[in-house]
């Protein structure tokens, strides 16, 4: 190559060609080519330490529209080897063509300094540019605000941003987001409201990365109400909702444990972009998947199937594995219902997956919880112990049943006890009586009172609300119980229940009064605000009148008032003409 420095400049750019021609197979450059192409030649020519070589393909690639990319310096790796051409690179950048192909290059390789973390280096040739005139710019800057703010070196990004003032670069937009996004990431809203003000001095706008940084930053902070208004506003602004600024409300929902409200919010922004469906209910899937919400789960995949959207790999398998097979079991069970009548003798459902022993140890360890959590609906844990009831026992259960193969199977025998109630008494199917102690009409309606014995001090009392009550002079025991001399009598406490059968021990009894002390707060609670609401409805009326009356009376003073001017004007002309005749 000294050779060729030597050479005269004509004949510079034919031997540069020559020399490029090594790294082609064909020996020439393409009809059209690439950036890759001659990202290629270039590190090619680098790992060789032909700058000139180098110099020479970034100026045609300028010409050729092919614009420089993140790998078009690869050649400079984190050694000590690699980063001691930088200097030589440095000066042959600076004998680029004028304006975009010098300046690009330039950019493109603090780029490649500041993702190898190499900070010092790129403000070293930020100092190089600076000194040569070569198109210094706030884009300049971004690679090594960003290294600096995801490194959490703000007092250093700070002082990165009074340098550019004082070179006359001033921050734009993007600088001031880096410091935003940042700050918001770790949740210091003290210092987010002094980027704000900062950005609000400087005149600068929003854009989508700004609103993505303040929802991020009321996400962090547990405020999902405000990042909602965040949300609303930068649609009616007009600004592009990115994907980051979704997944941050999603995240926020799945945190704080509103998992139906986060799948309620991307069914919402769904159906307006497939590539943006695709990555939302996906990611919601996944991570529901891993949280064990696999009812909501399901149902996310459902969507996706049903808007045809695509899966990977994993989340395909467990819908296969979990909803789809499930589903057509659940049909197959449905049919094998309708036809025929053996499974009448077995309990409902398939006969090889559950067998009547296995069915009747289910409808115990389901009916204990369903009675125990006074017939309300089984938890996730509830439903994983059912599951454990069924597989311990005696002769085993093979194979291994899970939740949600005993909710389901549930499901099946409350819709066979239906078909069972409507047939003709009495019913030959054996879990018959079991469930209809359990989720019959008289389980649920038509309860018996139930009876608590209490113990008191003797003192006369007067009989509650809704309940009937029987007392005489009784001493209350020190161990709650009956005394055995015979000196205490019991208070019969009989209570109606409307929808379902509570055991009155001593835990539940205090639930009920809570109950009651609540229901009696929440009516208290809408009296008095309706009472409020009717003493502002009528404060509002009689500041309306005493608005009304004042009206009127101003109206009427001023009709005086021209009345009094009308008759004045009046006046004065008739004034006026005997004063000439005398």
């Amino acid at each position: 190559m000294s050779l060729l420095r030597k050479l005269p400049t004509k004949s510079l750019i034919p031997q540069s060609v020559l020399v490029t021609r090594s790294f082609t197979k064909s020996g020439a450059f393409p009809d059209e080519p690439t950036s890759a192409y001659y990202d290629d030649l270039v590190n090619a020519a680098g790992r060789e330490r032909d700058l000139e070589t180098v110099r020479y393909l970034l100026n045609k690639r300028a010409r050729d529209c092919c614009f420089n990319t993140a790998n078009t310096f690869n050649f400079i790796t984190n050694t000590d080897n690699s980063l001691s051409v930088l200097n030589d690179l440095c000066r042959t950048l600076g004998r680029l063509d004028k304006g975009f192909p010098r300046k690009s290059a330039y950019d493109t390789l603090i780029a490649r300094l500041c993702k190898l973390k190499k900070i010092d280096e790129a403000l070293r040739v930020v100092d190089i540019m600076a000194e040569g005139g070569f198109g210094l710019s706030a884009i300049t800057f971004h690679p090594i605000l960003s290294v600096l703010t995801r490194g959490k070196r703000m007092e250093e990004a700070w002082g990165l941003m009074e340098v550019m003032t004082e070179i006359r670069v001033s921050p734009d937009l993007t600088a001031y987001n880096y410091l935003l996004t940042a700050y918001c990431f770790k949740g210091n809203l003290t210092a987010t409201s002094g980027v704000l003000k900062k950005m609000e001095e400087e005149k600068l706008g929003a854009d989508a990365r700004t609103y993505d940084a303040l929802v991020l930053g009321a996400c962090r902070a547990g405020r999902v109400e405000e990042a909602f208004v965040l949300l609303r506003r930068m649609v009616d602004d007009g600004q592009s909702v990115l994907y980051s600024t979704y997944a941050h409300v999603m995240g926020a929902l799945l945190r704080m444990g509103y998992y139906a409200q986060a799948v309620k919010f991307v069914m919402v922004c769904g159906g307006r972009d497939i590539k943006l469906d695709t990555e939302l209910f996906g990611s919601l899937g996944s991570k529901l998947i891993g949280l064990e919400r696999f009812n909501e789960a399901n149902f996310i995949l459902k969507e996706m199937n049903k808007r045809d959207l695509k899966m990977g790999f994993k989340l395909r398998d467990y819908y296969e594995t979990n909803v789809n097979n499930a589903a057509r079991e659940m049909e197959l069970r449905g049919s094998h219902n309708v036809r025929g009548t053996h499974a009448a003798t077995t309990g409902g459902g398939r006969e090889d997956c559950w067998s009547e022993g296995a069915t009747g140890t289910l409808i115990e360890a389901w009916g204990d919880r369903y009675v125990r959590l006074n017939r309300g609906h089984l938890r996730q844990k509830d439903w994983k112990e059912v599951a454990e009831s069924v597989n311990s026992r005696e002769n085993g259960v093979k194979p291994k049943k899970t939740d949600i193969q005993c909710k389901n199977r549930i499901d099946t025998l409350k819709k066979k006890y239906k078909i069972e109630k409507a047939k003709p008494p009495p019913s030959k199917w054996p879990f018959y009586y079991r469930l209809d102690s359990l989720i019959g009409n008289d389980a649920v309606s038509t309860k018996k009172p139930a009876n608590i014995t209490l113990r008191v001090k003797s003192k006369p009392r007067t009989s509650f609300v809704g309940r009937s009550v029987s007392t005489e002079n009784d001493n209350l025991s020190s161990d709650g119980e009956a005394d055995d001399d015979g000196d205490d009598d019991e208070i019969v406490v009989k209570k109606v229940h409307r929808m379902e059968d509570v055991d009155l021990s001593d835990g539940a009894a205090c639930r009920e009064l809570a109950r009651a002390i609540l229901k009696f707060g929440e009516i208290y609670e809408r009296i008095e605000s309706a009472k409020q609401k009717q003493m502002m409805e009528l404060e509002k009326e009689r500041l309306e009148f005493i608005k009304d009356v004042e009206c009127e009376r101003m109206n009427m003073f001023m009709g005086a008032q021209l009345e009094i001017q009308k008759s004045k004007r009046k006046q004065r002309p008739a004034s006026s003409g005997k004063k000439s005749q005398s």
